[in-house]
């Protein structure tokens, strides 16, 4: 199967360039609202071409929710920087309109994509919780069982804040916030993650000593026009 990944795009239409047809998935990382210098009507006609493109190609077209856009689909409990007030109900509609075509992971083997990425503190600490929704409606893997946990009360543990983000010392990053220093350190056994969120300049990889397990950090647009294409 043939991926393309596409970094936060923060208003950008960088995507454009991409020939949908020379894939078999096109998975956004998320983050596809707020920006310093684009314009709120750039911004929103952006999100509604994605939301169409998504319509055109359901199931090659992925798209993921980011730290960015939950602060509008959840306001005002998960705030971030770059919020606009102006901008809140337009994103708020626009999100819980079209919840059904977006999703916190996808996952194919044990290649697993999410916004921030997941560490094994947070797997550790959330570990109940997790098992319990994987167990009781049979999911069949964590990517199909975090999508799960997002439709219910519990989704407040992917949407954690944790210390090196601003949030309270006993705090672990969650899925859509989870910091490169929490993730970098500690990455799950036998997953290979794609993730945004942690700006750099260019894609960046990094891997275990038996190349089993590794993460790939892909939150470069603001630098460099850089997709990351991979066969699974």
């Amino acid at each position: 199967m043939r991926t393309m990944s596409i970094g936060d795009l923060h208003g950008k239409d960088l995507w454009k360039q991409i020939d949908i047809n020379n894939f078999d998935k096109v998975i956004f990382i998320g983050d596809y609202v707020d920006s310093w210098d684009i314009k709120d009507e750039d911004i929103l006609n952006n999100l509604l071409d994605l939301i169409e493109l998504k319509k055109i190609f359901p199931n090659k077209v992925i798209l993921l929710l980011g730290n960015h856009d939950i602060q509008y689909l959840f306001f005002p409990n998960y705030s971030c920087s770059g919020f606009r007030n102006s901008m809140l109900y337009s994103l708020e509609i626009t999100f819980k309109e079209n919840i059904k075509l977006f999703q916190i992971a996808f996952q194919e083997q044990n290649y697993l994509f999410t916004h921030a990425g997941i560490s094994n503190k947070w797997l550790k600490k959330h570990n109940e919780t997790i098992q319990y929704y994987k167990k009781t409606f049979r999911c069949k893997d964590l990517g199909e069982t975090l999508n799960l946990i997002f439709e219910t009360k519990d989704n407040k543990i992917l949407h954690e804040v944790g210390y090196a983000r601003g949030g309270s010392y006993n705090n672990v990053g969650g899925v859509t916030w989870a910091c490169k220093k929490e993730t970098i350190q500690s990455f799950p056994y036998n997953f290979h993650q794609i993730v945004g969120h942690t700006p750099i300049d260019k894609i960046l990889k990094i891997k275990s000593q038996d190349n089993n397990s590794s993460i790939t950090y892909i939150d470069c647009l603001d630098k460099k026009v850089e997709f990351f294409k991979m066969e699974i």
